[in-house]
C-alpha cells in the first residue's frame, strides 16, 4: 500500500493540527498501556480506565446492504422486533458516562446500525466538542447533509464513510442511488471552510475487487484524506459451531450473533494483488492502507480462516469498552452475546473491573474464541502492527 510522503504529513498537520496532535498522543497512550499489560502478564490487577469507548448508538439502519452481518441477506437483526430495531443509547446514560471520563479525555467510536440516525446525534457532537474528545463516526454517509450544522467547525468529529465500489458495483451491494448520494455528501462536507477529516472504508468483496483502483481514484477526486481497505469478516460453519459450544459450556449462554458471519469468501486474490500494485505505482497524495502488512497476505487470510496471520492476543480487552444501545457492556461489539454490566446502572470503573469481566480476561488470555480469528481488533490493537 502507499504511505504518503513527509510533505503530505506536514500538510496534514497544517490542515488538521488538533487531530494530528491527538494521533501522536494516542500512540503514546497505547504504548504505555501495552507496557503495563506486559508487566502484568500473570494476573489482572485493577485495569486502568478504557482509552477508547465504542458506542453502538442505535441498531437501526436506513440501508440493507447485501453483505451486512446485521441487516444483510443473512443478518442477525433482520428478523428482530420493531422495538429492538429502533432501540438507542439513552441520552442520560451518555451524559453520565461523560461525567465519569471527561477528565482524562478518551476517544470514541460511534457506530451502529447507522449512528447518524441517533436522535441526539447533534447533542452528542456538541458534548464531544465541549469535552474535547475525538470521535470516529462510522457511517454509510447517507445523512451527512442533515447534520451539516454539527459538522461545521467541530474538529473533534472524524468521519469514516463506507463506499464499496464505483457507482454500479456500490449500488448493487448497498442499494440503488446510494453512490450518488454519498458522493454528493462527501463533496458537500469537504467544501466547508474548515472541512473535517474524512476517510473511506472500502470493504473488499468478490464483486468489487476488480474496481479497487478506480474506487480509490474517485475517492481522491472527492478530496478524502484516507482510504482503508477492509477485509470481509466471515466464518466457517465449524467456527460458528465451536463458538456456540464454548459459550454454552463456559458461560451458560446460547449465542446467535455468529450466524450473521457465516459465509464463504471466493475472492480473486491475484486480482487484489494486481490492484494493490497499481495503487502503489500511482503514488496518490493520500494514505491508502489495509490491515494486511503485504497484499500477498490475502492468500493466508482466505485459505486459513481459523487463524490470524499476525496476532492471537486480544489487546482490545484492556484498551476499549464496547457499549450496546441498551447500555450493556460487552467484550465484543460484533458478538454481543455476553454482557458484564450496564453503564446506565453502574459506573464505568465498576464494570471495567467487575469480577465477570476479570474472569473473561483470564480466559481470553489463554485462548481466543473460534470466531476471533477474523476480528479486525486483532489488527487494530496489535502492539506490533505496522501501519501501512
Amino acid at each position: 500500500m502507499y504511505i504518503p510522503s513527509h510533505l503530505h504529513l506536514i500538510r496534514l498537520f497544517f490542515r488538521y493540527p488538533l487531530y494530528m496532535r491527538y494521533l501522536i498522543e494516542r500512540k503514546m497512550r497505547f504504548y504505555r498501556r501495552y507496557q503495563w499489560l506486559q508487566k502484568n502478564k500473570s494476573g489482572d490487577k485493577v485495569i486502568p480506565m478504557p482509552l477508547v469507548f465504542k458506542l453502538y448508538l442505535t441498531l437501526a439502519c436506513d440501508l440493507r446492504c447485501k453483505m451486512c452481518m446485521f441487516w444483510g441477506d443473512n443478518g442477525v437483526y433482520r428478523e428482530g422486533t420493531i422495538q429492538f430495531n429502533h432501540q438507542e443509547l439513552d441520552w442520560e446514560t451518555i451524559k453520565r458516562l461523560f461525567q465519569q471520563i471527561r477528565f482524562y479525555r478518551p476517544s470514541f467510536i460511534l457506530s451502529g446500525g447507522e449512528p447518524l440516525l441517533y436522535s441526539r446525534f447533534d447533542d452528542l457532537a456538541r458534548l464531544l466538542n465541549d469535552a474535547k474528545c475525538f470521535a470516529y463516526v462510522c457511517t454509510n454517509g447517507m445523512l451527512l447533509e442533515k447534520h451539516i450544522k454539527s459538522i461545521k467547525g467541530n474538529p473533534y468529529l472524524i468521519y469514516y464513510i463506507s463506499l464499496d465500489g464505483t457507482r454500479e458495483i456500490n449500488d448493487f451491494l448497498r442499494g440503488r442511488g446510494v453512490y450518488d448520494r454519498v458522493i454528493y455528501n462527501i463533496k458537500k462536507i469537504k467544501s466547508l471552510r474548515k472541512a473535517p477529516y474524512v476517510g473511506i472504508q472500502f470493504t473488499l468483496q468478490p464483486e468489487n475487487v476488480g474496481v479497487l483502483y478506480e474506487t480509490c481514484k474517485e475517492a481522491i477526486d472527492c478530496r478524502v484524506d484516507w482510504v482503508l481497505i477492509n477485509l470481509r469478516w466471515y466464518l466457517s460453519q465449524k467456527q460458528a459451531d465451536e463458538y456456540k459450544a464454548t459459550l454454552a459450556k463456559d458461560f451458560k449462554v446460547i449465542p446467535r450473533s455468529q450466524d450473521g458471519f457465516i459465509a464463504t469468501y471466493p475472492l480473486d486474490t491475484e486480482e487484489f494483488i494486481r490492484q494493490c500494485e497499481k495503487i502503489k505505482k500511482a503514488k496518490w497524495p493520500i494514505q491508502i492502507s489495509s490491515y494486511l502488512r503485504n497484499p500477498q497476505d490475502i492468500v493466508a487470510y482466505i485459505n486459513r480462516p481459523w487463524e490470524n496471520p499476525y496476532n492471537n492476543f486480544c489487546y482490545k480487552q484492556w484498551v476499549r469498552m464496547d457499549v450496546m444501545p441498551n447500555g450493556d457492556v460487552t467484550p465484543c461489539i460484533q458478538y454481543p452475546d455476553l454482557a458484564f454490566g450496564n453503564i446506565g446502572k453502574e459506573s464505568v470503573a465498576h464494570v471495567w473491573n467487575s469480577l465477570a469481566y476479570t474472569d473473561f480476561r483470564s480466559i481470553i488470555r489463554k485462548k481466543l474464541f473460534a470466531v476471533c480469528s477474523r476480528c479486525y481488533c486483532l489488527y487494530l490493537y496489535d502492539k506490533n502492527r505496522i501501519t501501512l
